[in-house]
């Protein structure tokens, strides 16, 4: 069956280059790896920005996500670096994914947690990713800070996202990006579409992408994880391990499942 990110695929490494954020997650995400000297598993693998890197820092790691197309390209990546013997990839869904043994370090980098779109999902996710934890194992992941006063003024509104070449026409390529908030929902929808344009600027074409998003507040977050067994080593407000406080514009969860259950 098809997902969103199976649609997405093709411009999701543009994508992932435009945003800021992504500059400053991947020495976070790496250096956790780096630092766990047992099993690691990246949930929302995507093409391996991460997890490529980490496995060419020497680190075996698994790679989860629900795409097959972004697996595919992951796997191609992971070919051209070199490290395709240090990545072990496979489909499913953060809900429902089984580890050959329990991790001792499972991350879920670039706001993913956001695709389990609701509260119910969510919590089920992080109830099955803990069962995936060996005892003292580590969950760390990110998540943005929802500011509504900015949701509001940008609803709808497009936005150039990236100027580009496309890499298999060769024509200029502008990717375009607006987003409709449910703030009562606490989700929002993605719209994104590229458009291919010729040496006089005709625009000769035009595709459309959606993707289905939500965010959480802190103590939503709090919440969820206290339900689901972890415990809360830290809370930072950006991946220089600033505390977190109002004005952070991160919340990044380093957490563990306890060493022992009680």
């Amino acid at each position: 069956r098809q997902t969103e990110y199976d649609t997405f695929a093709d411009i999701y490494q543009v994508w992932a280059s435009s945003a800021p954020v992504t500059t400053r997650n991947l020495p976070f995400y790496l250096e956790a790896c780096q630092e766990t000297p047992g099993l690691v598993a990246e949930l929302g693998v995507g093409d391996g920005r991460i997890a490529i890197e980490v496995a060419k820092a020497g680190k075996p790691i698994i790679g989860i996500d629900s795409s097959s197309e972004m697996l595919h390209r992951c796997r191609a990546r992971a070919q051209a670096a070199g490290v395709l013997d240090r990545l072990t990839l496979f489909r499913a869904d953060f809900r429902k994914f089984c580890l050959p043994q329990p991790a001792d370090l499972i991350t879920i980098p670039f706001h993913t947690i956001g695709h389990l779109v609701t509260i119910e999902e969510k919590r089920a996710g992080l109830r099955h990713i803990y069962s995936q934890l060996a005892p003292g194992g580590h969950l760390i992941f990110d998540h943005f800070v929802f500011d509504l006063e900015l949701a509001q003024s940008r609803h709808s509104m497009p936005t150039l996202r990236a100027e580009y070449t496309h890499p298999d026409t060769g024509r200029d390529t502008l990717l375009w990006v607006t987003s409709l908030y449910q703030p009562e929902q606490q989700t929002i929808r993605i719209i994104a579409w590229t458009d291919e344009i010729d040496g006089v600027g005709v625009l000769v074409r035009r595709q459309y992408r959606r993707l289905s998003f939500s965010w959480l507040e802190p103590a939503q977050t709090r919440m969820l994880l206290e339900e689901a067994g972890f415990q809360v080593e830290a809370l930072y407000g950006d991946f220089d391990r600033t505390p977190f406080d109002d004005h952070s514009p991160e919340q990044i969860w380093v957490t563990r499942r306890p060493p022992a259950d009680t």
